[in-house]
């Protein structure tokens, strides 16, 4: 999709809007005429991209959902919403703390869905309206390591699920994105956790190779739009063919 008035009018929340994946997602949305609020913990990344789009900012603590009631008071009705902020720790359970998953669980699912939960009881949310949550492969495939980014995640698929039953005779659809291995920072910081021999066989799992962001970005613009309006409950794998293996 090209064309600017695809989302002329229309008002997206995008949280987590200065990450490689967000801010793609931000960006592209823009071009497509989406009048933009973004949200990020990242002040000073988000204030330039914000500028850069002429869009809204405001900024978001995941680790602390009291504030959003607050938050959601500043924000306009909305057409959409994307999150796609997420934090992936890599370790072995034996050397798992509790900290780090609760901390996985909290970003990645819990907030998420508090969130969504104000800026439903604050009417925030037209009708109809679509919201896309950014999951992972890992949810569905089993990866050393990545236990606590595994559970948040899937977590976050069975959550969207049962939203998108509650809020579908409100015309409100609900569907999760799982990107596989994308050239990204948080990538980058796990592949320095793993050795080459190791990250190279997992790449080459992927038959179309490495995904970008503007692939997830491309699949979530679709999600927003009116063109996936009979899509909900579902998760869209973003994978270069990974499954299909």
């Amino acid at each position: 999709m090209t064309n600017k008035k695809v989302f002329a009018s229309k008002r997206i929340l995008v949280v987590g809007a200065t990450g490689a994946i967000g801010s793609t997602i931000a960006k592209t949305l823009s071009l497509q005429g989406a009048e933009l609020c973004l949200a990020s913990r990242d002040v000073s990344k988000l204030e330039v991209i914000a500028s850069e789009l002429s869009a809204a900012s405001i900024s978001i603590n995941l680790t602390k959902p009291d504030s959003f009631a607050a938050i959601v008071d500043e924000i306009d009705i909305l057409d959409g919403i994307v999150c796609a902020a997420g934090v992936a720790p890599l370790s072995p359970v034996k050397f798992m703390q509790e900290k780090h998953l609760i901390n996985c669980i909290q970003i990645n699912a819990v907030s998420p869905l508090l969130l969504i939960r104000d800026l439903y009881k604050q009417k925030k949310i037209k009708t109809p309206a679509s919201i896309v949550l950014i999951s992972s492969l890992i949810a569905s495939r089993g990866a050393a390591g990545y236990c606590a980014y595994a559970a948040s995640k899937g977590a976050l698929e069975a959550s969207a699920r049962c939203m998108a039953v509650e809020f579908a005779p409100h015309k409100i659809r609900v569907n999760c994105l799982a990107p596989g291995m994308i050239e990204s920072q948080m990538a980058r910081r796990a592949s320095e956790q793993i050795s080459e021999d190791i990250l190279q066989a997992h790449m080459n799992l992927y038959p179309l190779g490495s995904g970008f962001p503007q692939d997830v970005a491309d699949a979530a613009t679709f999600l927003i739009s009116d063109q996936s309006r009979w899509i909900t409950g579902t998760v869209v794998p973003v994978d270069g063919g990974y499954r299909a293996k």
